[in-house]
């Protein structure tokens, strides 16, 4: 008997379908445990900003300040308000420049047309000045034309103004000048001109001292002080100075150092001579004078 197996073609047949059947099953085993895989991971799946947040925190924001943009001050002009102009007080200074300049025009006119009455620069004697020493009540004065000055060395006996007249003629307009300084002596002492000495004892004093002041007197009866004691830059004290005085009727002007001073305007003495003054204060007071370079013109 032979043992030897034989297969049935139909036997074959039959292994294969069932090989094929579970095949078709395990896949579909594959196919749904994926499936499940699957869905479980979607449904597990970790949120990725959820763990950026757990494990890597941000700071946390600090809120930004509110920028309000501050505008740039721009400087402005302040307007403040001009004074009201006082045009009377505007005119009056250009009214008094304008008189100051007409006045020294006119007395550089006068001082080269009017006709010479006396002129003399002291370098003698020739127009018979007083030549002398004198005592009175009033001072012991010397007086010498030396060295090309009329000199005057006086000592005071009381306070007193003294003068010399340069000429006898009375004049109603005129133009005096003289250089004129104080050598020695009180501060309380000056020098000048008289003028308009009439022939009642009547005249104008015009006097200047070393404290740069000026001061313009009238005696007619009793004293008037019709300009007091004034200071002015043009008096150079110490040294020479040049007075001048313009006399036009009523109308005084006054120079020293060649610029105008002041004016004045009198009608109390209307004629008369005119002389070299000085004025002294105190008793016993000593002092010395120097005049030169006289002149006196008439129209």
């Amino acid at each position: 008997m032979n043992d030897t197996s034989i297969s049935s073609p139909f036997d074959e047949d039959d292994k294969a379908n069932r090989r094929t059947i579970l095949l078709a099953l395990f896949g579909i085993i594959l196919l749904c445990c994926g499936f499940v895989a699957v869905g479980t991971l979607f449904w597990l799946k970790p949120d990725p900003q959820k763990l950026i947040a757990q494990y890597f925190p941000s700071p946390t924001p600090t809120p930004s300040p509110t920028l309000t943009q501050t505008p740039t001050p721009v400087a402005t002009a302040t307007h403040t308000p001009s004074p009201t102009p006082n045009l009377t007080a505007t005119a009056k200074i250009v009214q008094a420049a304008e008189t100051a300049v007409a006045i020294q025009s006119t007395a550089t006119n006068v001082a080269n047309t009017w006709r010479v009455v006396l002129t003399d620069t002291f370098d003698s004697n020739k127009n018979k000045w007083l030549n002398e020493s004198t005592d009175d009540e009033f001072a012991n004065v010397n007086y010498q034309v030396v060295d090309g000055k009329y000199r005057w060395d006086v000592t005071t006996h009381k306070s007193f103004i003294g003068w010399v007249r340069g000429s006898t003629k009375s004049l109603n307009d005129f133009y005096v000048s003289v250089e004129a300084r104080q050598v020695s002596g009180p501060e309380t002492a000056d020098y000048g001109i008289v003028f308009r000495e009439d022939d009642n004892g009547n005249f104008y004093y015009f006097g200047t001292n070393d404290q740069s002041q000026y001061v313009f007197y009238e005696y007619y009866g009793e004293w008037l002080t019709l300009i007091d004691w004034t200071e002015t830059d043009l008096i150079q004290a110490g040294e020479t100075n040049r007075i001048v005085i313009l006399g036009e009727g009523s109308q005084f002007s006054f120079f020293i150092n060649d610029q105008y001073l002041t004016s004045f305007t009198d009608e109390n003495i209307p004629n008369g001579t005119v002389a070299l003054a000085i004025e002294m204060a105190e008793e016993n007071d000593e002092a010395v004078f120097e005049f030169d370079n006289f002149e006196l013109r008439r129209p």
